[in-house]
């Protein structure tokens, strides 16, 4: 396809390619850094991942190899970018990848996105990205980057890929689920993927400091819009009493959704370096990234986030008061 050819002509102007994705990575930007390195190897290129945080201890069997390292701000600036490209991940804006661009930018030649999230069409260089928002992943575009450059999904990369679709779909229950997406899954599955053994990774490695910091955060739930949205709130003094990992906090959001009153979850989560972000889920496809955009986030129509630049009551305020209008 096109848009593919595009992608490696980009790439065949560079000796080396640097492959990152979003601070704080979930599973499908690890996944789909991880993946995409395996195939750039395989097809000669001379790659190398670039993250800037440890990759969280429920995500480590991702990183057969251990071809995905973090890099210090040291590290990066004695890199030799002068024939360098960015390949980021999973985001469509550079600046979200942390300190990594920032050290970098004014050193490598040029930057390529591929991404699954709503864009701002204003800041795009279409051109230089692949983009797809049906997509229910990043990974499920990688598979298809697999697929257009005739390159077998070995055990490492089926079981990455596997691993991004099921974090970003909800376990197959988000509106972003396709026919496509369960055919890739069940071609994943015939490459030697256990379902099983994904899902128990992602989801039942927590440990009990977790389940304390959960207990916690949801016995605290706010109410409002009579009994419509959900807020919920974990701050740095929290995750410190617990003794809890900031992604620990991963799963708290979708909680109130389990609740057929409740149509729209907001969580505010502040991690141990006193960066506060917020972030939203709705459903019944209720259209929640337009508020994050406001705040210079984005994400998909029923997930959708930012970082917060005003004091926890300030946005909280914000937010309460259009998620309201929204619903009216």
């Amino acid at each position: 396809m096109k848009k593919y050819k595009k992608f490696f002509m980009f790439l065949d102007n560079f000796s080396k390619i640097i492959i990152t994705s979003h601070e704080n990575p979930d599973a499908d930007a690890i996944s789909s850094e991880y993946a995409l390195y395996l195939l750039l190897k395989k097809l000669g290129y001379n790659a190398a991942i670039m993250t800037c945080e440890e990759i969280p201890e429920k995500y480590s069997f991702i990183n057969i190899g251990n071809y995905i390292n973090v890099y210090s701000r040291e590290n990066i600036i004695n890199e030799d970018l002068s024939d360098a490209a960015l390949v980021v991940l999973d985001t469509n804006t550079p600046t979200n990848t942390g300190y990594i661009y920032n050290l970098i930018k004014d050193f490598i030649k040029d930057i390529f996105i591929i991404d699954h999230h709503e864009i701002d069409e204003n800041i795009f260089n279409k051109e230089k990205s692949i983009i797809d928002e049906n997509s229910s992943s990043t990974c499920e575009i990688l598979y298809n980057i697999f697929k257009y450059c005739h390159v077998d999904i070995d055990f490492p990369a089926a079981q990455a890929i596997y691993a991004g679709i099921l974090y970003d779909t909800g376990s197959f229950i988000y509106p972003k689920t396709s026919s496509k997406t369960l055919e890739i899954a069940s071609i994943l599955v015939n490459k030697g993927v256990i379902p099983n053994n994904i899902y128990s990774n992602l989801y039942e490695m927590n440990s009990l400091s977790s389940l304390r910091l959960q207990s916690k955060v949801f016995s605290e739930i706010e109410f409002y819009h009579y009994n419509k949205i959900a807020l919920q709130v974990m701050l740095k003094t929290t995750l410190e009493y617990f003794k809890a990992n900031y992604e620990d906090g991963d799963n708290i959001i979708n909680l109130p959704l389990k609740c057929k009153d409740i149509l729209v979850s907001v969580f505010f989560k502040e991690n141990y370096n006193g960066i506060l972000r917020c972030s939203i889920r709705s459903k019944n496809n209720i259209d929640v990234v337009g508020i994050a955009k406001k705040y210079g986030g984005g994400g998909h129509t029923t997930a959708a986030g930012f970082k917060c630049t005003e004091s926890l009551e300030i946005v909280k305020e914000k937010v309460i008061k259009e998620i309201i209008q929204l619903l009216g």
